[in-house]
């Protein structure tokens, strides 16, 4: 499980990753404020962020609405030492909201209550050689090309060793649109039609618009009716 610490002060930093390093996670990133912690979430799609509030250059409410933009299954948990931001932090969606000095016990208790995504939720995806799995709902659309499966998310994109069929019958989140394209009718923002050519999806944060076959054109408007 891969963690991110984002707090300005160092010593909060090393206190907080001794601890998540005393509960057996060992793999923790950390930012010194709110924008590296921002790019850190979109790089290296951590499984869980603790995010600090009071930071320079981008305080922590704004990294995570943000963040959420981008990543919406991405969990957050705000440890700070004020109180007054905990409305502000569950409007967000916050996963738990944790007052500094943290104990062994709370954190333990916050960890508990984001709970692990299910293996069946994860998708896992390539980038050069390295291997690592993502969250299934940050996924805006799968595409077959030529002989690979590309994930595309708002930011980056990933190849996929699994075909089309195999990634539709495991994840019933995507929806089937066309032979080379599935899904995630979270993203679906309208439909673009262009004289002469088949009419293309609209997806929320790319640019992308995947064809949809005549088949599968009703369903689609469905989906459109029910946003």
């Amino acid at each position: 499980m891969k963690v991110l610490i984002v707090d300005d002060e160092p010593l909060a930093r090393m206190r907080l990753k001794s601890m998540l390093e005393h509960l057996g996670f060992n793999d923790v990133l950390e930012a010194n404020h709110g924008r590296e912690g921002m790019n850190m979430a979109t790089e290296y799609l951590p499984d869980l962020i603790f995010m600090d509030i009071e930071m320079p250059e981008m305080n922590g409410i704004e990294a995570a609405s943000q963040i959420k933009q981008n990543h919406p299954s991405m969990p957050i948990i705000f440890s700070t030492a004020h109180d007054e931001f905990a409305l502000k932090a569950f409007d967000l969606s916050a996963a738990d909201y944790l007052l500094k000095p943290l104990s062994l016990e709370r954190l333990k208790q916050a960890i508990e209550k984001v709970g692990f995504t299910d293996s069946h939720d994860k998708i896992q995806v390539k980038r050069g050689t390295d291997v690592f799995l993502l969250a299934a709902s940050d996924v805006i659309c799968l595409l077959a090309e030529d002989k690979y499966v590309t994930a595309y998310l708002s930011k980056q994109a990933f190849l996929l060793d699994q075909s089309l069929a195999e990634l539709e019958n495991k994840y019933p989140l995507f929806i089937r649109i066309h032979r080379n394209a599935l899904i995630n009718p979270n993203f679906l923002t309208g439909i673009h039609n262009a004289p002469g050519q088949l009419p293309q999806c609209v997806l929320e944060h790319i640019e992308l618009k995947p064809t949809i076959s005549r088949r599968q054109l009703p369903a689609v408007r469905k989906l459109l009716k029910q946003i």
